[in-house]
């Protein structure tokens, strides 16, 4: 007796499918936005009131007294509680996330372009030991000017920037420029977030 081809056929449909509909099933069930308890709602307001009024607070004063890192951290933590929540359809979280996101926008347009220069002051030092002098251009202090001979290398020029690249990109410099001499200067993009982007 001779086996049914089509019959093999569809066994081999009905996997397909079932596995199509499984691979559905855990996108849709880790994909979409869980919704949040009472508890969790009550809770995340608290997280984005209490970020607001830092914020607030933050904008009325000198944050400079804080070392460069403590205040790239507070900016990370900002962003990360906005991405939690800027996604939400919650009636009452969606409105807060939206104040949040231009008080955070707000305080990062003031506050780069101070990190940038409190970093260069803080290198002037330690770089002029190496003959290296530092200095910022820019509207808003976003490009980064090293000069001295030790930059007519391009591969000392490309280990420099490989060291520096983090928290070149971490304090939104757009451009590095090396200088050294008069007349010769290379420069680098940075793909950097502006200082307007959460």
């Amino acid at each position: 007796m001779e086996e049914n081809p089509r019959k093999g056929n569809i066994f081999k449909y009905i996997a397909y499918v079932l596995i199509a509909a499984a691979v559905i099933g855990f996108g849709i069930y880790f994909l979409t936005p869980k919704k949040l308890t009472a508890a969790e709602g009550k809770n995340m307001l608290l997280f984005i009131d209490n970020q607001i009024v830092d914020i607030d607070r933050n904008l009325k004063s000198d944050m400079s007294k804080q070392d460069i890192a403590t205040r790239l951290s507070w900016h990370k933590s900002n962003t990360s509680l906005y991405n939690e929540v800027k996604g939400s359809k919650d009636k009452v979280i969606k409105p807060k996330a939206e104040i949040l996101e231009k008080k955070i926008v707000q305080v990062q347009t003031k506050e780069f372009p101070e990190l940038r220069t409190a970093y260069v002051e803080s290198k002037k030092e330690v770089l002029g030991t190496q003959q290296i002098t530092i200095a910022l251009s820019g509207p808003k202090n976003d490009t980064l000017v090293f000069t001295g001979s030790i930059f007519a290398s391009e591969k000392r020029k490309d280990a420099f920037l490989d060291n520096i690249k983090p928290i070149v990109q971490d304090l939104r410099f757009k451009k590095v420029v090396y200088k050294w001499s008069d007349k010769d200067s290379s420069e680098y993009k940075v793909r950097a977030k502006p200082d307007a982007e959460i």
